[in-house]
């Protein structure tokens, strides 16, 4: 498989995908690395016409056009070489946000040439990327607001290129592990869920069991989670998090008014993207699963349940409370479980998540049959 990798400065696109080479090797895979920044800096060091970070962007904008359309020359030569079988990402960006403008990160000529099989875009906590930043100089004195808006330009930038060639294109969190991302390089047949569970009240319902579930869901299932980006931590960690105290995608900080450091127009900003951002996860999956072990309502969960519904996803709810579900749970629910045991033992008997590792059977869910 072969994939365009974008998203802003900040977010270790390059680190992640180093995992993913990592654990190919491991398993006996082959996966390249291309980087158009890195082409475009060797092309102009090759001429005796170095660039530096910090200006390349100022350039004359035909000069910065030619660079990086040689840059792309290279690396399509490169891969039409290699042949459709091999497995490979090309890092870019879709756009940069500079001066209060936006300059083009990426040509779509290429996408003939290069025909990629889907996208990717890599996003962060917007904390996380500031805080990055803060160490090269020509980012630094970039707002809250202004990452925000680039991070919301990457995505749709991104999702406009896959569009064009009727691809699919995956919004995944950085905190989502090399695992994820290998398996959409490796097994991409592996079904797909967004895990669905309550955020604002669920954080201080102790040892949750939450983590466990995931890593069950895991075995046989692409997992998104939505507590991969959190815009309110500055945080530096890799991997899981989810029953981290505290640890949430951020909705919790919104809901208690505790968004300190930022702007009512930024925690606005930040909430509307919340929203967004899990509706995108849910979209690019085949079915939701909802983890529900408090008994207070959690309009999130609902929301996201009733969404997923009407797009036509499956929508498999385990309810954990003694008490019985509210008849709103139940209604957005393909099937609601009172434990995961009993969830597991379904998906097992009608084959819904043995993935490609264990069998090629097609899905036999009797929910979708009815």
């Amino acid at each position: 498989m072969r994939a365009i990798i974008t998203g802003v400065s900040g977010t270790k696109r390059s680190h992640v995908l180093r995992e993913v080479q990592c654990l190919a090797k491991e398993r006996g895979e082959s996966f390249e690395i291309f980087d158009v920044r890195e082409a475009m800096f060797q092309i102009a060091e090759g001429v005796g016409q170095p660039v530096e970070e910090e200006t390349v962007l100022d350039m004359f904008p035909p000069s910065l056009v030619m660079l990086r359309a040689a840059a792309l020359e290279k690396l399509a030569g490169v891969v039409e070489q290699a042949g459709r079988t091999a497995s490979w990402a090309m890092i870019t960006h879709a756009v940069f946000r500079w001066k209060n403008t936006l300059i083009s990160g990426f040509d779509p000529y290429y996408l003939g040439r290069l025909k990629p099989d889907f996208y990717v875009t890599v996003t962060e906590g917007v904390r996380t990327v500031k805080q990055r930043l803060t160490d090269q100089p020509r980012w630094e004195e970039m707002s809250h607001e202004d990452l925000l808006v680039w991070r919301e330009e990457e995505q749709f930038a991104t999702e406009e290129l896959a569009r064009m060639q009727r691809k699919p294109q995956y919004l995944l969190g950085e905190q989502a592990d090399a695992e994820t991302m290998y398996r959409l390089f490796f097994e991409p047949k592996m079904r797909k869920a967004y895990l669905s569970y309550p955020m604002t009240h669920g954080e201080t319902n102790g040892d949750r069991g939450l983590q466990e579930f995931k890593e069950r869901l895991e075995e046989n299932l692409v997992i998104f989670d939505p507590a991969d980006v959190n815009d309110f931590d500055v945080d530096e960690t890799t991997g899981s998090l989810i029953d981290h105290p505290g640890r949430t995608d951020g909705s919790a900080a919104l809901a208690t008014g505790t968004a300190n450091g930022f702007s009512d127009r930024e925690a606005q900003h930040i909430s509307d993207q919340i929203v967004f951002r899990d509706y995108k996860l849910i979209a690019q999956s085949d079915m939701i699963v909802v983890y529900y072990d408090i008994a207070v309502p959690s309009p999130g969960v609902v929301s996201e349940m009733n969404y997923a519904l009407h797009t036509g996803k499956r929508v498999y709810g385990v309810w954990l409370p003694e008490a019985d579900p509210s008849p709103f749970f139940s209604r957005y629910c393909s099937r609601v479980f009172r434990s995961t045991d009993e969830l597991f033992n379904y998906f097992a008997r009608y084959r819904i998540t043995p993935g490609p590792r264990l069998s090629k059977a097609p899905m036999q869910d009797p929910v979708a049959a009815s």
